[in-house]
């Protein structure tokens, strides 16, 4: 099996599965390294920024006038923009 081989998961299931992993994070688990908790966590939240981005993008794209498109676009910079914090 290839070691980089991407999955397809439905979108619910996928945001399911980030907001478990924040949970377990901001209930202050602590878990082995073997786990990789750290790495898989922040990975899940990379991938649903970048699910987060195209959305806010296709928004400023599909505006139906200019001041939706202007909000759209507002809120697509402040996601581009935004840093999370480092582990």
């Amino acid at each position: 099996m290839p070691a980089e081989q991407n999955v397809q998961i439905p979108l619910p299931l996928f945001r399911d599965i980030v907001f478990f992993f924040n949970s377990l994070s901001l209930g202050g688990y602590s878990f082995p390294d073997i786990y990789k908790f750290d790495r898989m966590y922040a990975e899940l939240r990379a991938k649903l920024d970048k699910i987060n981005l195209r959305a806010a993008y296709s928004n400023s794209i599909l505006a139906k006038d200019d001041d939706q498109r202007r909000q759209a676009y507002l809120n697509y910079q402040k996601l581009k923009n935004k840093r999370r914090p480092f582990f």
